[in-house]
């Protein structure tokens, strides 16, 4: 038996630009799947994309096709909200194994650290816990302040792995106005006044999060949370997350994604082993690191401009 035959790969979305997608690397999606068969040998590929795209020299071991449900027009979700959420429902739904990595087709894999990291921190809080297992989620663009000020509910949507039922949990949700909550949320966004609206990814977070519990907030703007609800979101994450750096979980990036240094904003892995520490497991160190000095010193002198 492959060491990999209990994890299935959903790669989702276009492989091609489109008229209203151009950023598209060309060869990157053939670069994504031969990637999984290289560092992630026996695991089942499936991919995930629209009727009308050219598959020719993909090689994969389940097509999903659906019908591009186009950008979304809700008044509430980022544009590309469906699009996201239709391929990796569908992909998901075809999944039979245990584990399952939710990949976009414009990224790839460069190793498979993720998946002993996601065995290795498995202490949680129950009173915290709504996941069966952690699940992975790469660090870049996985936001943990905005201009100085702290943020909540905004991690990257590129990468997640973990048991299947989990990735579930996240990704197969129904039409956001189908939602109990998406009144209220509305209502809370249009009567928002702030300066600084909610990143793409809070919006995702809101909806998978507050179906999971109602303790989770409703946000109209990207710092509408209180003391309570960062408490909650930092508790949520220490006992159901796992933040790694892409370099070193076995994420590749595409081209724009790339910085030469790591975003000061962004949650490093650190920063999460902290919040595990302090609210799972107290016994662990966490190691001394240049990076994170560098990182605390830029946080400091952005949280100190005028807002």
């Amino acid at each position: 038996m492959s060491q990999f035959e209990h994890i299935s790969v959903v790669v989702q979305g276009p492989v091609q630009n489109t008229p209203d997608r151009t950023h598209h690397e060309e060869g990157i999606t053939q670069r994504c799947l031969s990637s999984i068969r290289t560092f992630l040998p026996g695991a089942r590929i499936i991919l995930s994309t629209w009727h009308q795209q050219d598959l020719t020299g993909l090689e994969y071991d389940e097509l999903v096709l659906s019908d591009d449900p186009g950008q979304n027009k809700d008044g509430f979700c980022p544009v590309n909200y469906y699009r996201q959420i239709t391929s990796t429902k569908a992909g998901l739904a075809h999944v039979t194994t245990p584990y399952a990595v939710k990949l976009r087709s414009d990224n790839f894999l460069n190793g498979n650290e993720f998946v002993a990291l996601q065995q290795q921190y498995t202490a949680h809080d129950p009173a915290d816990k709504l996941f069966a297992e952690k699940v992975v989620i790469n660090a870049n663009l996985f936001r943990k302040n905005s201009h100085g000020r702290d943020v909540i509910m905004s991690p990257s949507d590129f990468f997640y792995y973990g048991r299947t039922e989990d990735l579930n949990k996240i990704w197969q949700q129904p039409n956001f106005l189908d939602q109990p909550f998406a009144e209220a949320l509305l209502t809370k966004t249009q009567q928002s006044q702030a300066k600084y609206a909610l990143e793409a990814e809070q919006t995702y977070c809101q909806i998978w999060l507050r179906s999971l519990t109602e303790r989770a907030p409703l946000m109209g703007h990207r710092f509408d949370h209180s003391s309570e609800d960062l408490a909650f979101w930092q508790r949520f994450l220490a006992s159901n997350i796992i933040i790694c750096e892409p370099e070193n979980m076995g994420l590749g990036l595409r081209k724009i994604s790339k910085r030469a240094f790591k975003r000061a904003n962004e949650f490093s892995h650190l920063d999460w082993l902290v919040l595990y520490k302090q609210y799972c497991d107290p016994t662990i160190s966490t190691p001394f690191s240049f990076e994170q000095i560098r990182l605390s010193a830029v946080r400091l002198i952005k949280s100190c401009r005028p807002k």
